[in-house]
């Protein structure tokens, strides 16, 4: 079973300082290779192409999702690998009426949209790996959490794509998941981390009361990234790196990520106020 050892915290992301006025400015990130902003209904964070990607890794620190009521009803988040056949995603959501977090690992057709598997015999394991076949509780506000993908291309029919949601404090449990059919012959070209808010990669938002002020969301540390030729980075490498702005068709931004740091493996989402919000 495909279980990784949950790290301790990693060390705190830099501080916010003047990231009110910086993170309206959407300045690009230094090194690597920056590609155009990309719109999203349904994220904000980054994507990474130009590569064929078998490994996807991140940390994001949980916050309390009650903060948020007054603007979202809900949020979440994921990594996400793409090819040109599925889209295979790993996360959390949380309602903003709530204090915790529900993990889920689901594999959908890119052409159709439709789910072709949903957490198909998920397991659970404690730090001393005793495990279960129940989803167990839902994750709490506070802990540190890791998201993985990892494909595995053995032949064209026998492939297999492992997904883990491990965090830590206070039960360092492991939502570690597998799915093997339906998925053989992938060319995984897109690696996507962020802040989620729609039910699927395609949802437009719903409601959403914008901020007077740019409120932080989330703060994503050690995302990795491993190619199939088995090189392993950061966003910031040889492959493009395009930021993700949170936008439904036709209305203003909602959310947005800041610049990269720590040599492409760290960012952070924040929401956009009202008198910075533009469709430009």
């Amino acid at each position: 079973m495909f279980i990784s050892n949950v790290r301790r915290r990693a060390a705190a992301l830099l501080t916010a300082g003047a990231a009110a006025a910086a993170v309206l400015a959407l300045a690009a990130p230094a090194g690597g290779v920056t590609g155009t902003r990309w719109i999203s209904p349904q994220q904000a964070g980054y994507t990474a192409t130009g590569a064929k990607f078998k490994t996807i890794t991140a940390h994001v620190y949980l916050r309390n999702p009650a903060q948020y009521a007054g603007m979202a009803a809900s949020y979440g988040h994921s990594v996400q690998l793409w090819s040109p056949g599925v889209v295979a995603t790993v996360g959390v959501t949380a309602s903003t009426s709530g204090t915790a977090y529900m993990p889920y690992a689901t594999i959908y057709d890119r052409t159709t949209r439709q789910v072709i598997a949903s957490n198909p015999n998920p397991h659970w394991c404690d730090s001393r790996d005793k495990c279960g076949e129940n989803i167990g509780d839902p994750v709490p506000a506070g802990a540190d959490l890791l998201l993985k993908i990892e494909y595995s291309h053995f032949s064209p029919t026998n492939s297999s794509v492992a997904m883990e949601a491990a965090f830590t404090p206070p039960h360092g449990y492991t939502h570690d998941v597998r799915f093997g059919s339906g998925i053989s012959g992938q060319s995984f070209t897109q690696a996507r981390v962020g802040t989620d808010f729609g039910r699927s990669p395609w949802d437009a938002f719903y409601a959403y009361t914008p901020p007077a002020s740019p409120v932080k969301i989330a703060g994503y540390f050690g995302v990795k990234l491993t190619s199939y030729s088995g090189h392993t980075d950061g966003l910031s490498s040889w492959w493009v790196h395009h930021k993700l702005l949170a936008q439904p068709s036709g209305r203003d931004l909602v959310a947005i990520p800041h610049n990269l740091t720590n040599r492409g493996h760290d960012f952070r989402t924040w929401f956009v106020p009202k008198g910075a919000q533009s469709s430009s």
